[in-house]
């Protein structure tokens, strides 16, 4: 005990003594050499030399074996640690970002800088007393006090760097690491966070053998149903319950809608126009009357044939504009004027007539249908001349109307065209086919989901958006359960491989929901990284597995009845060194280990401080 205490109290003092020593005691003493001789008169003690004095006077024991001197320095290494750290600690919370930085560095990991202290000077001491001499003492007290510290880190460094490489492979392990949690919730094995060729044949290795084969198919059924869960999480959030029978009714549903806006924008713009040209205003309607008499015009030399290809609500359009164009003009002769011979313009009709008939030509066209009895081509040309005699108008009308016309016009050529593209989807007789043509050609490019997307609202989009994500990865039909819903991660990864990316981005960034793209590259990414992985998480078919596991029963069987040691020791410890290994490899504190940066302990400086002090006393 008190050998102890000595040590302790000396080990205290060992910094301040090399402090005070070196810069107070030895310069005076070097100087009063020098006035009156080597020597001659007093001296200042040491300081620890006066520490040893005062414990000698208070009765403290001295040590005199080789145990009670190592025990003494071992104990008087730990001590000196303690100054170094109390004066770190002072000066963390001193002025100035230097001293907290030196201050920080000399106090941080105490209860390793002690035993750093412990471990030098009993290696010190030992080295002593087995006849070692000054240079021998001094390695070993050096050596000691930085083992604990810089051990660790080699170890570390040489372990981690087998598994992982350097700095690029642990951002690699970094990286599939994030994968896997942002994916699925699950940590990778460390094959799959390293993508090392050696730990993924081990992977698969263990996957095929007893005792490692149950703990690695495990873990991949985990991994394939936290996956599973994400997306189906993930295609709930989009979309409850969504499906293709869903999905179909949201994009007729998105198609109406987009028809709906377009005819409040047309409405909105067109209304625009009618501020520059009064209703009344008379328009020519000549190209109007070209098309409608070009639509239903007979064939030369046969016009009883001719009958047969001829529109009859055309003609019947045809013969009622002209009566109505002659009316207008009989109605637009001033009073007193029929008998003057003066003829009024004619083939005219109001603007707001004309106005008119070309929305409810234009509805034709929206709504017609492949039982209607005329042809939306016939309804598109008439349409077009309409507009040709209402542009005449608007130029007539002034720069303002020629302009209010042409942003109405060039607004709905582009929807009508949108429209027409759309009508290819939607002019299905179930919602299924609908969903279905929507999605074809998507390995091709992204033109017509693109196009569609953008057409309809928010949440129609997010509906086919979450029955696309519920189809990449239902299982193929050889793999299927009872209820058709089985989840693979290789169907995920081929279906979504075969997407353009052009889809991709039409599909799920023009969906609404913030991230779901990268979201589903990310599951995309874990899914490859299991595919490259060992196989027992690529569906094996279990054959290298029933060979592991016979040759395992061969030799145990054979050991039994030939009665050789080496042999049942052997098989008897396979399955145990198997399970030991599976376990390392699945580890989520071993694999999220190799994620880290392998850093020096801490304690390093403070030990190194402490070591020189002491060797400074030893002197």
């Amino acid at each position: 005990m008190g050998i102890g205490v000595r040590g302790a109290v000396q080990g205290l003092t060992d910094l301040p003594a090399m402090v005070t020593d070196n810069l107070i005691a030895k310069p005076i003493n070097a100087g009063l050499n020098a006035v009156m001789g080597e020597g001659q008169g007093p001296r200042m003690k040491m300081l620890g030399e006066a520490a040893g004095d005062l414990l000698t006077r208070a009765g403290l024991p001295t040590a005199e074996t080789a145990g009670e001197r190592v025990v003494q320095d071992i104990n008087r290494g730990g001590a000196s640690a303690l100054t170094g750290i109390a004066t770190g600690a002072g000066l963390a919370n001193a002025a100035g970002g230097v001293t907290q930085a030196v201050g920080k560095t000399l106090s941080a990991a105490p209860l390793a800088q002690v035993a750093s202290g412990a471990s030098g000077a009993g290696a010190q001491g030992l080295t002593r007393e087995g006849g070692g001499g000054e240079g021998a003492q001094f390695a070993a007290n050096i050596a000691g006090s930085l083992a604990p510290s810089v051990v660790p880190f080699v170890a570390q460094s040489a372990v981690r760097g087998a598994l992982r490489g350097g700095e690029a492979g642990r951002q690699r392990v970094a990286e599939n690491i994030k994968i896997f949690e942002e994916a699925s919730g699950t940590v990778p094995t460390m094959g799959q966070a390293t993508q090392s060729r050696t730990l993924q044949a081990a992977e698969t290795g263990l996957s095929n053998v007893i005792g490692g084969s149950g703990l690695m198919a495990r873990r991949g059924e985990v991994q394939a149903k936290a996956l599973e869960d994400s997306v189906q999480a993930l295609s709930r959030e989009l979309a409850p319950d969504a499906s293709g029978w869903g999905a179909g009714e949201a994009i007729t549903k998105g198609v109406n809608a987009f028809k709906d806006s377009v005819k409040t924008t047309q409405k909105q713009l067109y209304g625009k126009l009618d501020e520059f040209i009064p209703a009344n205003t008379p328009v020519s309607v000549n190209r109007t009357q070209e098309a409608l008499k070009a639509l239903n015009e007979g064939i030369e030399g046969a016009p009883n044939i001719s009958q047969f290809f001829r529109n009859a609500k055309i003609g019947n359009i045809e013969r009622a504009m002209l009566k109505d164009v002659e009316g207008a003009t009989l109605a637009n002769v001033p009073p007193g004027m029929s008998s003057t011979g003066v003829t009024p313009t004619a083939g005219q009709l109001p603007y707001q007539a004309i106005q008119k008939l070309r929305t409810l030509v234009g509805q034709e066209i929206s709504e017609n249908s492949l039982t209607s009895d005329v042809p939306r081509s016939k309804w598109r040309a008439l349409y077009a001349a309409l507009s040709d005699d209402l542009g005449t108008a608007a130029e007539a009308a002034g720069p303002q109307a020629q302009q209010a016309w042409s942003r109405a016009n060039q607004y709905t050529r582009g929807s009508m065209q949108r429209l027409d593209q759309l009508e290819t989807i939607v002019n299905r007789d179930a919602p299924e086919k609908i969903f279905k043509a929507a999605t074809t050609g998507l390995s091709d490019g992204g033109t017509q989901i693109n196009r569609l997307m953008k057409s309809m609202p928010e949440e129609n989009r997010r509906e086919v958006a979450a029955a696309v994500l519920q189809r990449l990865g239902r299982a193929k039909n050889s793999s299927q359960n009872e209820m058709g819903d089985a989840f693979s991660s290789e169907t995920f990864l081929t279906n979504l491989a075969a997407m353009s990316l052009p889809a991709r981005r039409a599909l799920f960034s023009n969906s609404g929901f913030p991230g779901l793209e990268q979201k589903i590259q990310t599951m995309g990414k874990m899914a490859a990284n299991r595919r490259e992985g060992a196989q027992v998480f690529a569906n094996p078919s279990g054959t290298a597995r029933q060979i592991g596991l016979g040759a395992w029963a061969s030799t145990l069987i054979g050991g039994l009845a030939t009665g050789n040691p080496v042999m049942i020791s052997s098989a008897l410890a396979a399955p145990a060194a198997a399970n030991t290994l599976a376990r390392g490899l699945t580890s989520e504190r071993a694999v999220r280990g190799l994620a880290e940066r392998t850093t020096m302990n801490p304690a390093l400086s403070g030990a190194a401080l402490a070591a020189t002090a002491r060797e400074d006393q030893r002197q």
